[in-house]
């Protein structure tokens, strides 16, 4: 077994930085009708939280097993992704997803790519169902990064890999990413975490593309 290397980590979120769109939008978008998004409202106005929002949207996929990984595989992924975690198992360098999602699909695709094996996630347990649809497991509050909110709090991850690693990368494009960005070592950033991070003056990286963060290991690692 190769020896890890400890001086750097890279922690990246999944839906709309690892892929160019989120898989709650595709679902919305493509499977759902607009009364069935009414939960997304909910959480919106403050009524329920994030998970719960997400859970009841995933809870009114009905597809069969075979549809949904079909589903699934379509989502487009960043083309420099699986370079750059091939890139990482050459120098030994840890790869962790965090997601505030769900892990069904994450681990579905990243075993289609052959890589599920090489990377760490942390991400709301889930299970999938004809009849009950996309469901998520929260976190026991006392398990190690339990958020009331998101189900996994990225920043308390963040924090216990400082303790590990000289240097932890982030990278995000969300709300949920906001506070483990703020306790990055280095952070590459689009969409709404890119406003977020200009807004209250956190240096950031604007993440065009995935190849950003593989150059910038190249460079620097």
């Amino acid at each position: 077994m190769l020896k890890e290397d400890l001086s750097c980590v890279l922690v990246t979120d999944f839906d709309g930085t690892i892929t160019k769109t989120d898989f709650f939008w595709e679902v919305v978008e493509k499977l759902l009708t607009k009364d069935d998004f009414q939960p997304w409202k909910d959480y919106q106005a403050g009524k329920i939280t994030h998970f719960e929002g997400l859970n009841r949207i995933f809870q009114k996929i009905r597809l069969d097993i075979e549809e949904l990984h079909d589903f699934i595989y379509e989502i487009p992924l960043e083309e420099c992704f699986l370079n750059t975690i091939n890139y990482c198992m050459e120098k030994n360098i840890s790869v962790y997803i965090v997601s505030a999602g769900a892990d069904y699909y994450i681990n579905l695709i990243l075993d289609q790519l052959g890589i599920k094996d090489s990377v760490n996630i942390i991400a709301n347990e889930s299970f999938y169902s004809s009849e009950n649809g996309l469901q998520m497991i929260k976190l026991p509050e006392d398990s190690l990064f339990y958020s009331h909110n998101y189900g996994i709090d990225k920043e308390l991850v963040i924090s216990f890999l400082k303790t590990k690693y000289k240097k932890v990368i982030f990278a995000g494009d969300g709300t949920p990413d906001f506070n483990a960005a703020r306790h990055a070592d280095v952070v590459f950033a689009r969409g709404v975490l890119l406003e977020l991070c200009r807004k209250n003056n956190i240096d950031a990286y604007e993440l065009d593309s995935y190849r950003n963060i593989l150059e910038y290991l190249k460079n620097n690692v």
